[in-house]
């Protein structure tokens, strides 16, 4: 499964190389929640965001990577693109 999810042209530009790439780090907040991004990709003038998921699409997966993308945002990072990968779908990647 993972030779075909990384063989797709769609998610190929996240593992070519040219990232500084973040894998589930913990993001602590002033308030001491945390958040943990899957994946994190960052170059000079742009920063992703990756989450995957095994299961069928949900809202709620929207509003998730929707709160790092804000996080992320507070933290300095600027022109931040949000990607949902599902890893058992015929539509494999979301662009949010």
């Amino acid at each position: 499964e993972i030779t075909v999810l990384l063989s797709n042209p769609e998610i190929q530009m996240f593992f070519d190389g040219s990232w500084e790439v973040k894998n589930e780090r913990e993001i602590l907040m002033n308030d001491g929640s945390t958040y943990i991004p899957d994946r994190l990709l960052f170059s000079d003038d742009k920063t992703v965001v990756i989450d995957y998921k095994t299961g069928n699409q949900d809202s709620s997966h929207i509003l998730q990577i929707e709160k790092y993308a804000y996080v992320l945002k507070q933290m300095g990072y600027d022109n931040i693109d949000k990607y949902l990968i599902y890893t058992k779908s015929e539509n494999l990647v979301k662009k949010i």
